[in-house]
């Protein structure tokens, strides 16, 4: 897509359905925009790439991914991590560098990456982690140089989150009902999505997010470590979240309510007469402006267009009434 409303930064093929379970559904199910950013890839192994698409497509995301071109090494430290990648030629900075172009790119109101202690400790997690931290301060710089700002300018993401960061602590609404779903929970869509990824469930990630069947696990509540919807937010742009958040988007403007003409979320204040409006956040002031000059550019065509049409429709009806005229003349003489 072109701009997102949540930019998901996922390590691998499944961590969206399982570190990040519940944000798809929940997201697609609102009409809101997610592109997904995977950091790794699995080109070694084609059949990971197949389940990534059909997972996504179960939960509800029919744009494709952005899929990176390092490789998914293993490691178990952020220090690990490092000397792995660099071993096979991309180096931290190569991450860092990923991360801006991406969100430079889609201009996402929100970003969301993994927990910087890796969830379960997997090095490459913390080094995207670490990354994504660095990128939403970097990709508003335009001191950062690179092919994302000459092709993309510049972009100051109005939230970050980070999952399990303890500070600013929300929890998302994931185990309630969603009509989209058939009634099924957004935690429910992702332990869908997950089952597409079938190379995986030798590990223990399907115990983890399954149960038993003597024991099934239906919420994200049942799951007692790296527990999903925990999310801090890490950075902002628009204030704290209030205490009983239930998702990313507080003092947030999606994209739909922008198309729609539904101004939302407290960033943008109209007058009781609905005369003018003003940005109370300047992060959103291209945009509307954008909006504002299709708007303008609009009526200036119209205006052009009603210049020449209505000179010419005149001269149509007079010299109409002139033939009537002479017609009317003819036929008195005969």
């Amino acid at each position: 897509m072109e701009k997102a409303d949540l930019l998901l930064f996922s390590s691998h093929a499944d961590d969206e359905h399982l570190f990040f379970a519940g944000i798809l559904p929940y997201c697609a199910a609102k009409g809101i925009k997610v592109q997904v950013v995977y950091m790794t890839n699995h080109n070694d192994n084609p059949i990971r790439n197949i389940e990534l698409i059909n997972g996504l497509w179960a939960v509800g995301i029919t744009n494709y991914p952005v899929i990176s071109p390092f490789p998914d090494l293993f490691s178990e430290s952020l220090a690990d991590a490092i000397r792995v990648y660099k071993s096979r030629g991309v180096s931290e900075d190569d991450f860092i560098e990923f991360c801006v172009y991406n969100i430079r790119r889609f201009k996402p109101q929100v970003a969301v990456g993994h927990d910087s202690n890796g969830e379960y400790g997997h090095g490459t997690h913390m080094l995207s982690s670490a990354a994504l931290m660095k990128a939403v301060v970097l990709a508003g710089d335009n001191s950062y140089q690179g092919e994302s700002l000459d092709k993309y300018g510049v972009w100051d993401t109005p939230k970050t989150y980070i999952n399990l960061w303890k500070e600013r602590l929300i929890i998302l609404s994931i185990n309630e009902p969603l009509p989209f779903f058939d009634g099924k929970t957004a935690f429910q869509v992702s332990q869908h999505g997950f089952s597409f990824h079938k190379s995986q469930h030798w590990t223990w990630f399907y115990r983890w997010l399954y149960g038993t069947e003597q024991a099934p696990v239906t919420s994200s509540t049942q799951i007692k470590i790296y527990q999903p919807g925990r999310f801090g937010l890490y950075r902002t742009l628009v204030g704290d979240d209030s205490q009983d958040a239930g998702d990313f988007f507080e003092n947030i403007i999606l994209i739909k309510d922008f198309i729609e003409g539904r101004p939302a979320g407290g960033l943008i204040e109209s007058s009781e007469d609905a005369e003018s409006i003003e940005i109370v956040n300047p992060v959103y002031a291209d945009i509307y402006n954008e909006m504002e000059n299709t708007k303008t550019a609009q009526k200036q065509t119209l205006f052009v267009h009603l210049k020449f049409l209505i000179p010419a429709f005149i001269v149509i009806l007079a010299a109409t009434l002139l033939l009537l005229f002479f017609i009317k003349r003819k036929a008195k003489r005969e």
